[in-house]
């Protein structure tokens, strides 16, 4: 499946410290979308599958929620990249804990 992706919402920190944002991966030929949760820290991506896991992030650090990290370089390659081969879900490591 050739899938893309997009940011469809990013908000940035009146510090510029860091943003939060929300990325689609989708498919133009069958109707098929997932997206994911954001936060652009120190030149690093952290993914979540849900809100309730970035937020237990952002208020209690790295416990035990589901997350993936991507280096800004690493994610610039699939952002900047016409389309994926298969799902973005597919390029991340998630970890628990």
């Amino acid at each position: 499946m050739i899938t893309k992706i997009k940011t469809i919402h990013e908000e940035e920190y009146s510090d510029k410290s860091k943003s939060l944002g929300i990325l689609l991966n989708y498919s133009t030929d069958d109707n098929w979308q997932e997206s994911f949760i954001y936060v652009y820290k120190n030149e690093n991506y952290i993914f979540f599958n849900t809100m309730i896991d970035m937020f237990d992030y952002l208020f209690y650090g790295e416990n035990k929620m589901k997350r993936a990290y991507l280096s800004e370089l690493e994610f610039d390659k699939y952002y900047d990249a016409s389309d994926i081969e298969g799902h973005f879900s597919d390029k991340l490591s998630w970890i628990c804990g």
